[in-house]
């Protein structure tokens, strides 16, 4: 009796297994049917984008650097004749004009040969022309000749001496401002001496330095932005005044010389100017900053093809601007890239480009 009841339960069992298997394998074949109908779905219902054009956007270098200022001209007066100070014309600080006069030495021996050489010339004037009145039986060719030599040696001797003493009076050799100075009245000044110096303060000269890799782009005539490091806010335009033809060696940089107006004389030579030059760059295209997506390659952009399919374009950042980023990239003008919706796109998918 109990096998007979052993045996119906086994049956049982497995009966109720293979429904359960059977139960198991259609619902496993919905699913994969459903499944395969949602990708059809899917692949049918392309996503929707917005889409921008490629403009290209000129890139602009700035080169930035430290310089120090110096007078458009500047000298160190010095003397070439010796003598004793009878006067001192300037101070420090003085404005002056070309041709001033500064310093005048004791010119007394000076004036005295002057007064000389005149009495001697005007000597040798009378003798050449008493001959030239005379008949030419009574005065010998030699004798003019000895006349008119003997004539233009004192004007040579009356141009030395005139010379002489203009030198014993230092005279300013361009317009700028007096430096300071230690001299008296009474002090003796040998010659090379320094009085003081004088500055062209009108322009000022900044020197300073780029590196190799932009100096090909170095012109003269650029445009300069400069300030002083003690008052960043002042900025004062100028222009590269000159180049240097040769990279150091050591720093492997270039000497650039501008040119920035100082009109009222308040920039000091020697002081130090932080100076930019914006340099013309290449063009590269424009695009959105939504545009630009990213993954563990990197920076890309979606560019829509014509069949309406998307294609990744690989992207470098060159420069950012709010919303508007510069990139180097494989896109020309007129191309048309994915402004929004790029985030769940894969490469050669199909899209629906809506109006932005």
């Amino acid at each position: 009796m109990s096998w007979a009841h052993s045996g119906i339960a086994q049956k049982r069992e497995r009966v109720l297994f293979q429904s359960l298997c059977l139960l198991l394998l259609a619902v496993t074949a919905f699913a994969s049917d459903a499944l395969a109908q949602r990708r059809r779905g899917g692949a049918d219902t392309a996503p929707a984008i917005t889409l921008v054009d490629i403009k290209m956007e000129r890139l602009n270098d700035r080169v930035a650097a430290v310089g120090s200022g110096r007078a458009r001209q500047q000298v160190t007066l010095t003397t070439r004749n010796a003598g004793v100070i009878a006067e001192v014309l300037f101070e420090g600080g003085d404005k002056v004009e070309v041709g001033q006069a500064l310093i005048r030495l004791n010119s007394e021996p000076e004036a005295i040969a002057v007064e000389t050489a005149e009495a001697q010339r005007a000597q040798a004037a009378d003798t050449v022309e008493r001959f030239r009145q005379l008949n030419e039986g009574t005065v010998t060719r030699v004798a003019k000749a000895e006349a008119d030599t003997a004539l233009k040696v004192a004007d040579a001797a009356l141009r030395r001496a005139r010379d002489d003493l203009e030198r014993m009076t230092i005279k300013a050799p361009f317009a700028g401002v007096m430096g300071l100075t230690n001299l008296n009245v009474g002090d003796y000044l040998a010659v090379g001496n320094p009085i003081a110096t004088i500055d062209d303060r009108s322009t000022l000269i900044v020197e300073f330095t780029v590196p190799e890799a932009v100096a090909p782009s170095i012109k003269v005539g650029l445009d300069v932005r400069a300030n002083l490091i003690t008052r960043t806010g002042q900025v004062i335009n100028g222009k590269v005044q000159s180049v240097g033809t040769r990279i150091d060696p050591v720093s492997r940089t270039l000497m650039v010389r501008a040119e920035i107006p100082n009109p009222n004389s308040e920039l000091i030579p020697g002081s130090t100017f932080s100076v930019s030059i914006q340099l013309p760059g290449e063009e590269a295209p424009l695009v959105p900053g939504l545009a630009i997506q990213w993954d563990r390659k990197g920076a890309y952009v979606w560019r829509l093809n014509e069949a309406n399919t998307v294609e990744r374009v690989d992207a470098v950042i060159l420069a950012r601007d709010g919303d508007r980023v510069i990139i180097q990239a494989a896109l020309k003008v007129g191309d048309k890239v994915v402004h929004e919706g790029g985030g769940s796109l894969r490469a050669g998918q199909a899209v629906r480009p809506q109006p932005t």
